[in-house]
């Protein structure tokens, strides 16, 4: 359930009186509120019953007398982001739902809140209003949520799974550009710009303008008018390492310096060093990407399985090596005051060399 269950609802007018937004696709979630804005400002052009609240500033009470507030002559719409209530946090030695419960009644309760008032509105909704609760994480074991997937609608906002579902929601988003992707392009367009839906309809945007009334989008569009995602140089760089290509390496290094400050560039680089040692221990166990996605943890499954495709190339010994000269870079970044960008071309002609 995504963005396009929000348009359905506003097509077929079967908004709930309750929906509750979670997850990590935020572009979609901010399109989706787009969308049902758009819809109330049909019968109240001015806005007046259109109401925005902080999840972690407004009590339940407050949220509730909002939501009961009755509008004239059209529907109302209460939109409250960031919401605490369905925090996953724990702590040490308590559970899940133990632990969510505690913190929210704590917090409730320094602010004078009852915490079941809002569960209790869900029972009996103002069938005028159309209550928008928007959290990051939710816990579905917990009553509120049940209660909300019972008597509203709860809809998680995902980024697609695996390479198929990019490829369409890629084609989807060409074709309402006006424009035509094929699978080759359209996997270019991923590695290129990587996996962020809000980056990538950016893009495509960009290139729907670029190529003017051509039908079709080129690699070659994408290559003269989006800049690659810096992760991807990295990516290109430590391939280049792998194969010891010096001069490709140097080059990608000097591309990502081109954009990013020095010592961000040496964090980044650090960090794959990193993700690649953490992958290629979980390839001598015999490990799965899914246990090393889980160790290190990554969230997209394109990103953790081309980390733990391209340890293949690396040895333990090796890329624990690689670390021991990030940190001797590092110390002298911040201590010698060499020129920063030679500093690390040198480090990475020694990681070449090893």
């Amino acid at each position: 359930m995504t963005l396009d269950t929000i348009k359905h609802d506003i097509e077929n007018r079967s908004i709930p009186s309750v929906y509750l937004w979670y997850g990590e696709d935020r572009y979609s979630l901010t399109e989706a509120l787009r969308l049902l804005k758009n819809y109330y400002l049909l019968d109240d052009p001015s806005g007046s019953n259109t109401e925005l609240l902080n999840g972690k500033e407004q009590t339940r009470e407050e949220i509730i007398q909002a939501a009961n507030m009755t509008a004239f002559f059209s529907g109302k719409l209460v939109v409250v982001d960031d919401l605490p209530y369905f925090s996953t946090g724990r702590s040490k030695g308590v559970s899940e739902s133990e632990n969510s419960a505690e913190e929210t009644e704590r917090s409730d309760s320094e602010k004078g809140s009852d915490p079941d008032i809002l569960q209790e509105y869900c029972l009996n909704p103002n069938p005028s209003t159309c209550l928008v609760l928007i959290s990051e994480k939710v816990n579905k074991g917990r009553k509120l949520f049940k209660e909300i997937n019972k008597n509203g609608k709860t809809v998680e906002f995902t980024f697609p799974k695996g390479q198929s579902e990019w490829m369409a929601w890629l084609q989807k988003q060409a074709h309402q550009n006006g424009k035509n992707l094929s699978v080759p392009v359209a996997s270019f367009l991923l590695e290129w710009a990587g996996h962020q839906t809000g980056v990538l309809s950016q893009e495509l945007a960009k290139l729907a303008l670029y190529t003017g009334e051509k039908q079709n989008i080129e690699i070659e569009d994408i290559r003269k008018i989006s800049l690659p995602m810096i992760e991807t140089t990295v990516f290109a760089m430590l391939d280049a390492i792998a194969a010891e290509n010096t001069k490709n390496a140097l080059a990608r290094l000097s591309e990502v310096l081109s954009q990013e400050h020095y010592l961000k560039v040496h964090t980044m680089i650090v960090r794959h060093i990193r993700l690649l040692l953490a992958a290629s221990i979980w390839r001598a166990r015999k490990g799965t990407v899914n246990d090393f996605m889980g160790t290190a943890g990554i969230r997209t499954f394109f990103e953790g399985n081309k980390l733990f495709q391209q340890a293949d190339s690396f040895s333990t010994i090796r890329l624990a090596e690689a670390m021991e000269d990030c940190l001797q870079t590092e110390l002298a970044l911040k201590s010698s005051g060499g020129n920063p960008q030679l500093l690390l071309e040198i480090m990475v002609i020694r990681l070449c060399k090893k």
